[in-house]
């Protein structure tokens, strides 16, 4: 796998993403996420270890126990005596399915190498009471637009009343930016606009405020949500306060009608929940999905996945919506034999509800409260605006004034840091980490980011101290461990340099001779020696292969892999050093050994399916 691809995949396994608003957006893949170290057994295969791996990650993490009532221990007691060592694969699944549905939750899911399936109210309904086939042939007149992949598509219903169609939120930020405010300038003129998200499976958070901002009239809260973090079900990081506020060069603030339904889910419902906080928005359809929690992929001990939502949700009143659904502010619902006579009741009610008059403005004073500003934020724009030492001292000050119109959020902190970290702006993230450091010291992976921010700037002392003080801290989420090993991996290259690097040297100096005897003198001289570390070998092998130097790139991935002979990662690079040398033979076999390492590697799959073709 290409140096590219490599760092994305240790990102998405980091404590934190990019993409907002969620720690884990779910797009990490299972195969790829180091699992908690399992109970020492023997068979890893054996049922009862996997449901006690299951039992106890969603103990760990689960976030709504509390706002759902459920006893997990007394389901524990019902459901563990039915798993024995005896117990087959299909029984096992079974079980542990009947479990996870007192959860009623669509985030919480259970998945093997074909199936996935979770565990909320909405698992195996058809989404068959809705075309946008039908909407584009019947309902829009004229021409219509469609944009990124046909995921918007825009155009009229009647004369003045403008169509939106939102399929997801799945694309980029900056598309999804241009494309927003091209359907808004398009509707401009429009009296009133239907906005549609049914069957729209979700995306991500930053989008569903980037359009939900082009249709606010002001600044108002709709959001609230709180991450599951410690070994109690009731422990919880500080709130993190979302809101909508006017975007974009224009915006539409006319009647709107917004189509959901129960296939509405995710990102969708969040959507929802940020649109109905508006005056002229009036919500017509069904009750959408319910399933707002960010979620993470844990390896069980059998090779199962199970998806895990670490989050609650509430809406700007305070209430849960999770398991249930957002419910529309007039219910309309197609069935499946509309659809399938060419009829969407749901949207000709919106037309002629909008055709009638326009709908009076509700009364959406909730939504002007708890507006509370986000230092995180602040802190950003001041970096820019101020200076970094202005903005540490407005961070602070706002942090010990903890008043009403401000908040602190760890996850907000801690991905606007990894931003920093990523663009090497070092003292900006140590600014912002030491404030989530002292606002929630029980945040393993703090210490991590602080340790790398530190060596960054070369001040190995302070990131071994930092890491030291760590030690006294429980990692609650699968991922930080590893992210900790990192750290303390970098730390030790700081101190004793990098084998890689010093391979580097001597393959620049004599060749592949001198690089054996390198590599023989550091074997040697053991723990004391310079580190090895395979993400650092696997990076010098694409810098060789992206420089041209074949022999010595393939050469590399081979040491990597005498190194590292249980890496399914470091026989895929080696599988595509050796066809880009032309030795299909050895990029088969090393194709083929990822794979069986790792059946999930497309990128292997891909590529033995065409050197095999081409034999």
């Amino acid at each position: 796998m290409d140096l590219r691809r490599t760092m994305m995949i240790l990102a998405a396994s980091s404590l934190l993403l990019a993409a907002a608003p969620a720690w884990s957006a779910g797009q990490t893949q299972p195969a790829e996420t180091a699992a908690r170290p399992a109970a020492q057994t023997v068979d890893p295969t054996d049922p009862v270890l996997t449901f006690e791996h299951a039992w106890k990650t969603l103990d760990r993490n689960y976030a709504q126990f509390g706002v759902k009532h459920v006893d997990w221990a007394a389901l524990y007691r019902v459901y563990r005596p039915q798993v024995t060592p005896a117990t087959t694969e299909k029984e096992l699944w079974e079980t542990l399915l009947a479990m996870l549905g007192h959860l009623n939750d669509e985030h919480v899911c259970l998945a093997d190498s074909s199936r996935r399936v979770c565990a909320g109210q909405s698992e195996g309904r058809k989404a068959d009471d809705f075309s946008l086939d039908l909407v584009k042939s019947t309902y829009l007149h004229g021409k219509f637009t469609e944009a990124l992949g046909g995921s918007f598509v825009s155009g009229w219903l009647a004369e003045g009343i403008g169509y939106l169609y939102i399929g997801d939120f799945k694309d980029g930020l900056d598309p999804i930016v241009t494309t927003i405010d091209s359907v808004i300038a398009e509707l401009a003129g429009a009296r009133a606009v239907v906005v549609d998200v049914r069957n729209n499976p979700g995306g991500t958070g930053r989008a569903v405020e980037i359009v939900a901002n082009r249709f606010a009239d002001r600044r108002r809260h709709f959001m609230s949500a709180q991450i599951r973090y410690g070994p109690k079900h009731d422990n919880f990081l500080p709130v993190d306060y979302r809101n909508m506020e006017p975007g974009g060069p224009l915006r539409f603030t006319r009647p709107t009608v917004l189509l959901a339904n129960r296939a509405s889910a995710s990102a969708a419902d969040s959507f929802v929940l940020a649109m109905r906080v508006l005056p002229h928005v009036t919500v017509v359809g069904d009750v959408t999905e319910g399933a707002f929690s960010a979620q993470f992929p844990e390896k069980l001990p059998n090779g199962w996945t199970l998806w895990v939502a670490f989050k609650v949700v509430r809406d700007h009143n305070g209430v849960c919506w999770d398991g249930v659904g957002v419910p529309p502010d007039l219910r309309i619902v197609n069935t499946p034999a509309d659809t399938a006579a060419g009829r969407d009741r749901v949207l000709e009610f919106a037309a002629e509800f909008l055709e009638k008059g326009a709908p009076a403005p509700q009364d959406e004073q909730a939504g002007l409260t708890n507006l509370k500003t986000s230092l995180v934020e602040a802190y950003t724009r001041d970096v820019t605006g101020k200076g970094l030492e202005a903005a540490i001292a407005g961070l602070e000050q706002g942090r010990k004034a903890q008043d009403a119109t401000h908040f602190f959020s760890p996850d907000e902190a801690m991905q606007q840091a990894q931003q920093y970290l990523g663009r090497k702006q070092y003292s900006e993230a140590i600014g912002l980490l030491r404030a989530c450091r002292e606002s929630v010291p029980e945040l393993a992976a703090t210490y991590a980011m602080l340790a790398q921010a530190h060596l960054g700037r070369n001040e190995v002392e302070a990131a071994e101290a930092i890491l030291k003080q760590g030690e006294t801290v429980e990692p609650m989420f699968p991922w930080e461990q590893p992210q900790i090993a990192r750290a303390k991996t970098a730390l030790r290259k700081a101190k004793l340099g990098s084998a890689a690097d010093l391979l580097a040297k001597a393959l620049a100096a004599g060749g592949i001779p001198a690089a054996d005897q390198m590599l023989e003198d550091l074997l040697k001289r053991g723990e004391g020696g310079p580190v090895f570390d395979e993400s650092d070998f696997n990076a010098l092998g694409y810098k060789l292969l992206q420089e041209n130097q074949l022999e010595s790139a393939v050469y590399v991935f081979e040491k990597n892999v005498e190194l590292y002979p249980g890496s399914w990662n470091a026989w895929d690079s080696l599988g595509e050093a050796a066809a880009k040398a032309g030795r299909k033979e050895r990029a088969i076999e090393g194709f083929r050994k990822s794979l069986e390492l790792n059946p999930r590697n497309k990128n292997a799959q891909a590529m033995l399916a065409q050197l095999e073709k081409e034999q």
